[in-house]
């Protein structure tokens, strides 16, 4: 199941296109924990290196991309951190009573891994889009 939005921010031309997503994963036999494990130690296709893990927790991980557009690199407060763009994506694990694990991805990214997360979400999860 994936639902999506897309929000623009930002004045005159120059946009900064923020996508949301919430996409279902599953991982049939296999326990919360191990799936877990398994994400932390070989992160999934669809996620760009850029994002680095930021948070972790007993039931799930987070990822982080921080980007600074080259207008705002121009500019001197682009260099102390203002005018950046930061995705975050969270991995939940949860048990879907079978013995295996329900897996829920949200948060924001940008358009190339949005489209890579939902790519992955319709090839795994029966029913396609919702």
């Amino acid at each position: 199941m994936i639902c999506a939005g897309m929000q623009a921010r930002g004045e005159g031309s120059a946009k900064t296109i923020s996508t949301t997503v919430t996409a279902r994963f599953s991982a049939p036999g296999e326990a919360p924990a191990a799936a877990l494990a398994r994400w932390r130690a070989n992160r999934p296709a669809w996620l760009p290196d850029r994002y680095r893990e930021t948070d972790r927790s007993p039931n799930s991980i987070t990822w982080e991309a921080r980007h600074t557009p080259f207008s705002m690199k121009l500019k001197l407060a682009g260099r102390f951190g203002a005018g950046q763009t930061s995705h975050r994506i969270t991995a939940r694990f949860h048990d879907d009573g079978a013995g295996g694990s329900r897996i829920t991805v949200n948060g924001s990214c940008d358009a190339h891994t949005y489209r890579a997360i939902t790519a992955a979400a319709q090839e795994t999860v029966e029913g396609g889009v919702v």
